[in-house]
């Protein structure tokens, strides 16, 4: 992974010397030479770093080697960032200070003072950073590292092959026998006695990569299984066993709205969840399945929410999947109700091996080497549909021998478990797209992973490129294609009308593998909260129930992302203030609130001015939230500002057209907000842009009208709130929308249809619009 993070700082350097040759960036004498020191050690240093990734997997001098050079590196691109970021604010001081020829004069010689100094503050830093380069290039000669370009490896997205629609082989090879076995159990043909048990559990039990999440699927979407039950739910529950978190899935899947959101779950008590559960299948024969349960440890919880189920009609069942045993007879299972998964045979491995990668295409010559493939599935079939999605872009027999004959199959880890085939596929991503595969670990295990908030995370951390004027979005969704491609995500699916999917279990497991410590979640349960500052670059905190966010945090001063998990903690004004002081490298900040939240105060300090390098800004669901400081208008860097269901946001910052790289503003949901600033217009950088409040009826001053949407030429993605009761034409033609792909326009008061689409005269093809009239959609956003 160290390549990428070379590859990411080679392009900052890129930008920077350009910047420097067109005069927009200064720093002191000789320090241009240290930046072009720089990129010669990188580049250097770049040619090696394939063998010695290979090789870290058994050379432990080698992977410390590699460590101290990914950690240079990074604090490289930081000193980089904050060079570029104080050249931009120097500018936008100046700027403001010409308009106040009065007190220009004073101005600028604090101004020149105060420059001197951050400029030789960032000038030091660089030439020590480089010193420690100097060193580690000086020592890659002891480790013999073979000379690999990255430039000779795969860098670029391979063209992929023309896809079909067909039933993933995964999930029927081989089970037939447990699928008819589970059929005979649900519809009662398998003759147990049921006398005393509350709902008959049927448990699948099997190791990470068998199948037992496809194996249920398959159950679960069967014709006769939804003929025969008068409603089937499907409920994930992952790690720890919350009984309210699954009770409000429970409720979400039984009273299924048109929007895919029930209401009213978050602040109810358990008591309150369960009698609502109880009253909707009273008398309902249902299928419940609970997938990925791993927590054996509460029973008791399970106990309380299974003596629900008792209110259902005769016939009803409940399925488990799970890897442990203890766990299924924690959840009522007998010996009898227990269904153990076997590994697959090598015949089976190779038959979803070929459906993958030779679909379409003759490989009677990739037969034999494909089946000596197979073998080294172990009978998973998770390690071979990942090998059947590598080889599909492997055509000739010497690529499949080379796959075959791959040292990574010698390395112990890779004889323990499936990693072998995820190494192989990962190997063979190209640089950045590595870099957004392991930082998908800061999400928890069967968390919904939604692109068009991934793509944005992605692109804060650098791992689309720095260049704020290119279409990142669109290399951001090619990555995601890529990695979707190669198997490394799966139940690709639509909530509501927006797209996402999950991990696999094994995947995760090796996503944080490869991350060791640089990208890591970490559970707490004090006011405290220690980071190992020379390895945490990256960090998701998991706050136990009923515990407030940590108000003392230490080793955070390297920190580049930080997302937080919560249900009942709260997050004080003082916490973040303290946040705010220590964690002044973040790119990336999330305030993640399953079902929404009320728990975090009511302002943001203006300390969030501090945060230089800060891209991304999750708020989503703050239900507190009253105000935004002026200081957030500070963060020239800002690319995405999530403000999701904060209802009771009252108003956007009056400075927010200072937010010039600002590419996603999301304010849905968030009722009291009655009208955006004229500053908006400013924004032009912005491709999506959900929530926007705009005049229709004059050129009003202080509000945002249609006529500045004209302003905001990169619109991709547009939910247009239009207020008045009525249309200046001449005013609206300006909005000039013609290149807006998707459109949603929620009218009020008199305004009709027809005149809107006059006014605004989006293309005549435009791929997706929509109107709302007697509310405002919401579409869950997830954290």
């Amino acid at each position: 992974m160290a390549d990428a993070i070379i590859s990411f700082v080679l392009d900052q350097l890129k930008t920077t010397i350009v910047d420097k040759a067109s005069e927009e960036v200064g720093l002191l004498v000789g320090i241009e030479e240290e930046v072009r020191k720089l990129e010669r050690n990188l580049r250097l240093i770049n040619t090696v770093l394939r063998d010695a990734e290979e090789k870290k997997r058994t050379d432990d001098l080698v992977k410390e080697w590699l460590d101290r050079l990914k950690e240079a590196s990074y604090d490289m691109g930081d000193a980089l960032d904050e060079w570029r970021t104080t050249v931009e604010i120097e500018a936008v001081e100046a700027q403001n200070a010409a308009s106040r020829k009065r007190t220009l004069s004073n101005f600028m010689s604090s101004f020149s003072i105060r420059r001197a100094y951050t400029h030789r503050k960032i000038a030091l830093n660089i030439k020590e950073i480089n010193q420690r380069l100097d060193d580690i290039v000086k020592e890659k000669e002891k480790y013999e590292l073979q000379l690999m370009s990255i430039s000779n490896t795969n860098n670029h997205p391979q063209q992929r092959p023309e896809t079909s629609s067909f039933v993933d082989v995964s999930n029927l090879c081989g089970r037939d026998k447990e699928k008819t076995d589970i059929l005979n159990y649900l519809w009662g043909r398998r003759g147990e006695e049921e006398a005393g048990e509350l709902i008959p559990t049927l448990s699948i039990v099997g190791m990470g990569g068998l199948g037992k999440t496809a194996l249920a699927q398959l159950i679960y979407n069967d014709d006769d299984v939804k003929e025969h039950f008068d409603k089937v739910i499907w409920v994930c529950v992952s790690d720890l066993f919350y009984e309210k978190k699954v009770a409000r899935a429970i409720i979400q899947e039984l009273e299924k709205p048109s929007d895919g959101t029930a209401y009213g779950l978050e602040s109810n008590p358990l008591q309150v969840l369960l009698e609502r559960i109880s009253s909707s299948i009273q008398g309902m024969k249902y299928f419940l399945v609970l997938d990925d349960v791993w927590d054996g440890n509460n029973g008791e919880r399970w106990e309380g929410l299974k003596t629900t189920f008792k209110f259902g009609a005769p016939g009803s069942r409940i399925l488990v999947t799970t890897r442990d045993v203890k766990v299924a007879k924690m959840m009522g299972s007998s010996s009898s109700q227990i269904i153990s998964l076997e590994k697959l045979s090598g015949e089976q491995c190779w038959s979803i091996i070929k459906h993958t990668a030779l679909e379409g295409r003759d490989g009677q010559n990739l037969e034999k080497i494909g089946k000596e493939i197979a073998e080294k599935c172990k009978g998973l079939p998770l390690a071979a549909k990942t090998l059947g999605s590598l080889l599909k872009y492997k055509e000739s027999k010497r690529e499949w021998q080379s796959v075959l004959n791959s040292e990574i199959w010698k390395l112990e880890l890779a004889q323990k478990n499936i990693f072998a085939p995820l190494l192989l596929s990962y190997y063979d991503l190209p640089p950045p797209v590595k870099q957004c595969f392991v930082c998908c670990v800061l999400f928890p295990k069967d968390h919904l992973i939604f692109p068009h908030l991934l793509i944005p995370q992605w692109m804060a951390m650098g791992y689309l490129g720095s260049d704020g004027n290119a279409d990142l979005e669109s290399k951001g969704e090619e990555y995601f294609r890529i990695l979707v491609d190669r198997s490394f995500f799966q139940d690709l699916t639509m909530l509501g009308e927006l797209f996402c999917c999950k991990m696999h279990d094994m995947v995760h497991d090796f996503a944080s593998y490869l991350a060791e410590n640089e990208f890591a979640i970490k559970e707490i349960n004090s006011d405290h909260l220690t980071i190992d500052g020379s390895k945490n670059r990256h960090l998701t905190v998991m706050i136990d129930e009923r515990i407030p966010f940590p108000t003392s945090i230490s080793g955070a001063e390297k920190l580049r992302a930080l997302i937080t998990f919560t249900r009942d903690g709260a997050l004080t004004y003082e916490a973040l203030g303290s946040l705010f002081n220590h964690c002044r490298r973040l790119r990336l900040l999330s305030f993640a609130w399953p079902d929404g939240t009320d728990h975090l105060c009511k302002e943001i300090p203006e300390g969030i001015g501090k945060l230089i390098h800060l891209r991304f800004f999750h708020l989503a669901s703050s239900k507190k939230l009253e105000r935004l400081p002026e200081a957030l208008c500070n963060l020239l860097n800002l690319e995405s500002l999530d403000l999701w269901c904060c209802g009771k946001l009252k108003q956007l910052p009056d400075s927010i057209g200072k937010l010039i790289n600002l590419r996603y503003l999301y304010t849905i949901g968030c009722s009291a907000l009655t009208q955006y600033p004229k500053g908006v217009q400013q924004l032009t950088s912005l491709r999506y842009l959900r929530g926007l409040i705009a005049r229709a009826d004059r050129n009003d001053a202080t509000e945002f009208c249609l006529a500045d949407l004209g302003n905001l030429k990169h619109l991709r993605t547009l939910a247009l709130k239009v207020v008045g009761n009525s249309i200046d034409m001449e005013q609206a033609r300006k909005a000039q929308l013609q290149d807006t792909q998707r459109l949603s326009i929620f009218l009020t008061g008199r305004l009709k249809r027809a005149d809107i689409i006059e006014a605004l005269d989006p293309h005549r093809n435009i791929p997706y619009l929509r109107f709302y009239f007697d509310y405002w959609f919401v579409a869950p956003l997830a954290s």
